[in-house]
């Protein structure tokens, strides 16, 4: 039997430790089963009919001239058919709630207008090329700046405006202005981080199959959340729910682009419904540049208040986000979310926020990790390093002389966010010393400087009173069920939706200790609408693990009490001294036990049971949190500048991180690591551009940058451990934990290398010609 803690209760066999996960076995050997791997008798297949232009009307669309196709579906027939798709977050003044799938008018290229359904997806290419559209065009609204213009067409001529939201944050106009009034300098900067996209491995793909026969329809679909997109389909095509079945099979990567159903996906299920068989899209790689949701683009113009003695006073920023031709599903949210913690780890007098969310001619955005957490890490990170360098300071040292003292915690922020726990000093002053060890730089006549940046994540956003109260339209709890079979093995359901986050293992090595079993003897069940529970997020904001896992350890803990309380009237002993070790119900202290199993056993068949439990060992729980989890870090690197070319490497990079009780360090490094890619890639490489006309400059990989093995560092992570006072089992979130502070520690230390540009520097990525322009342009 394992060792004990004094309490006499079992130490932790799994959690904390450095599992592989149990999956990537599978998918290593080619064993995945993805969307495209779905095969049915009779399946046809969808092209999907989309604009070549950025705005304008569709006249007349005609597919006389088609030939092969089983079935051809227009804007109008579309629109007649379907009920609009809700926008999930309202914010302050919005004049978008909902947005219809197809309604004659397009607003950026690639956007869908029809589906052509055939024997093959060739046949079906086929058939799109030769249905003929004539469009009317309209004036280009090319970007925000554009949109906001006097004059400026409006992509929603019913709105009068081309601004979709506009919202405050934070303190009073009147209190802010004071703060500043008071303060001893005042600094501006604008920065506009640029437009990206998520790049999954695996593109978008959904296989719809009727049954014409009951009347349902199943869907494979490459998602995050399945009850979300079952929802969506039962909303748009008024389908009840209970006969519509959403699987999501293996799923190669997501990254929050794929947490709603897209327009063209619900065309693709009202084809399959019209024909009364499978339908199979995939989407493919220059379908995903200008028809999957794209991310950032958000403009911020910021003023900070401060001291001679470095104390930082006030934060104010007008911000405006360039949200393309319509709302996504969360609409403003990644905006309104910047705003909220732009404050980040430090004791502001002030901070106040106005924000707008514009309509212009390019592809809509979206969720992407980080959802504004990235965005106000960098635009707060790099305004106290400008700070810095105005006060001639060491940056580190101003940000101690301003953060959240240990002793102060819970701390509400200046926008109502009440932060948990954590020691942020100790934190970033580790990340120092990791700083100095990073080898000696060779003396290759490059540039180099250090970047820090420091954030505090709101991570398992919830709960669900407090969504409904700002504006956000679901809830915010998650539900698990445990049912332990009559042998003693362990199933587990959730809503939860496993996609490269390692809950199949890091669910079960949490169960597995409350249960006092072998983890082999537990399996997790999960992205099938059939047979989960509900959940509205799916696997999304950070949440999994502090929400998910949360219901998940009150649900362990109901089976264990049932277990623990038939064991002691097995054993004739007190239901207190009962532990479940080893895959025994022991007495503590003795060495009388009995096998979980037997009790299982005993369970299932009703035999002799104590008074008040029912046969059977199935529990559920649901877990509305009493807040969300703030886990944070400190991300230092070192960044090496070639000044003729403009080319930067990031040599060396260093994180220390508190995401509470870890459960998987294994797991949670490969999430750090994964997240220091993308922001690294958002930092230098990675832009969508657009040229006058709305229309797409970047379109395949030959012409989108992203960060590859060569490109990433050696990484060291350092974890502290302070685990939630809210979430049972003390768990916070981290998945875009990587992401948040790597966009920024990256962008600092190219300034820092680059001393001479460093106030110029205004927009991402620092791809080398535009540090190249700036270096040309220097004083």
């Amino acid at each position: 039997m394992r060792s004990m803690h004094a309490t006499g209760v079992p130490r932790p066999r799994y959690v904390g430790q450095r599992l592989p996960r149990r999956n990537d076995g599978r998918l290593l050997r080619g064993l995945g089963r993805f969307v495209d791997d779905i095969e049915l008798p009779g399946m046809a297949h969808a092209a999907i009919v989309r604009s070549p232009i950025a705005h304008g009307i569709v006249r007349s669309f005609d597919p006389s001239a088609v030939e092969g196709a089983a079935l051809v579906l227009g804007p109008s027939e579309i629109d007649a058919a379907t009920h609009s798709v809700p926008v999930l977050w309202t914010l302050g003044v919005q004049l978008q709630t909902s947005t219809r799938v197809a309604d004659g008018r397009v607003r950026y290229v690639g956007q869908p207008i029809g589906v052509a359904v055939a024997g093959s997806r060739y046949t079906a290419e086929d058939a799109v090329d030769q249905i003929v559209v004539d469009f009317e065009e309209l004036p280009i609204v090319a970007d925000a700046e554009a949109a906001l213009a006097p004059g400026a067409a409006l992509l929603y001529p019913e709105y009068g405006t081309n601004v979709l939201s506009a919202f405050e944050a934070g303190d009073s106009a009147e209190h802010t202005d004071t703060v500043f009034a008071a303060a001893d300098r005042v600094l501006r900067h604008r920065m506009h981080l640029g437009r990206i996209a998520g790049i999954s491995m695996e593109c978008r793909g959904i296989v719809a199959a009727p049954d014409p026969a009951t009347g349902t329809l199943t869907i494979w679909s490459s998602n995050q959340a399945p009850h979300a997109i079952r929802d969506a389909v039962s909303e748009v095509l008024g389908l009840a729910q209970h006969r519509i079945r959403v699987i999501a099979p293996d799923v190669g990567g997501a990254f929050g682009l794929k947490d709603h159903a897209y327009d063209d996906e619900l065309m693709v299920c009202l084809a399959a419904l019209r024909l009364g068989r499978p339908v199979k899209w995939i989407e493919d790689r220059s379908e995903h540049m200008v028809a999957t949701t794209h991310a950032r683009d958000d403009h911020v113009d910021v003023e900070v208040a401060y001291d001679d003695d470095g104390r930082l006073r006030g934060l104010r920023l007008d911000a405006v986000r360039d949200t393309g031709g319509q709302f996504a599903i969360f609409g403003g949210g990644p905006l309104f979310t910047m705003t909220g913690m732009v404050p980040g780890p430090y004791t502001w007098d002030a901070v106040r926020s106005t924000a707008k969310v514009v309509a212009s001619n390019r592809t809509p955005l979206g969720a992407y990790r980080g959802f504004g957490q990235t965005q106000a890490a960098l635009v707060r990170e790099r305004t106290v390093e400008l700070v810095a360098r105005a006060l001639g300071t060491d940056p580190v040292e101003l940000r101690l002389r301003n953060m959240v003292q240990p002793e102060q915690l819970p701390y509400t922020i200046r926008t109502y966010i009440t932060y948990d726990n954590g020691d942020y000093p100790t934190c970033l002053e580790r990340a120092r010393v990791l700083a100095t060890q990073f080898p000696p730089a060779p003396d290759d006549g490059r540039a180099r400087g250090l970047g820090y940046c420091f954030y505090v994540q709101m991570a398992g956003i919830g709960n669900s009173t407090t969504n409904q109260l700002i504006g956000l339209g679901i809830g915010g709890h998650e539900t698990a069920t445990v049912r332990m079979e009559p042998d003693g093995s362990v199933r587990i359901y959730t809503g939860i939706s496993p996609h490269g986050q390692g809950q199949e293992t890091t669910f079960l090595q949490v169960c597995a200790d409350r249960l006092g079993l072998d983890i082999d003897r537990i399996e997790l069940i999960a992205n099938d609408t059939n047979s989960t529970p509900y959940s509205a997020y799916g696997t999304a904001a950070s949440r999994s693990m502090p929400v998910g896992g949360g219901a998940l350890v009150l649900a362990a803990d109901k089976i264990a009490a049932k277990v623990k309380a038939i064991a002691a009237e097995m054993l004739e002993a007190a239901v207190d001294d009962i532990v479940l070790v080893d895959g025994a119900a022991a007495v503590i202290g003795t060495n009388v036990s009995v096998p979980i199993a037997r009790v299982a056993h005993r369970a299932w068949q009703g035999f002799s049971l104590p008074a008040g439990i029912e046969p059977g060992l199935l529990e559920t729980a649901a877990y509305d949190p009493v807040s969300a989890t703030f886990s944070y870090a400190a991300h230092v690197c070192r960044a090496a500048v070639d000044r003729t070319t403009g080319e930067v490497e990031i040599e060396h990079y260093a994180v220390v991180h508190d995401c509470g009780t870890i459960v998987n360090p294994l797991v949670v490094e490969g999430q750090i690591h994964g997240g220091i890619a993308q922001g690294l890639g958002a930092a230098l490489l990675e832009e969508i551009a657009y040229n006058a006309d709305g229309q797409p400059i970047t379109t395949t990989f030959l012409d989108y940058l992203a960060p590859v093995s060569a490109s990433m560092p050696d990484v060291t992570i350092e974890h502290i451990q302070i685990p939630s006072p809210h979430t049972p089992g003390g768990m916070k979130g981290m998945g875009e934990g990587g992401t948040n502070g790597a966009m920024a520690c990256v962008v600092n230390a190219v300034a820092a290398a680059l001393p001479e540009i460093a106030d110029r520097i205004d927009r991402t990525p620092l791809s080398p010609s535009r540090l190249w322009e700036l270096l040309q342009s220097a004083p």
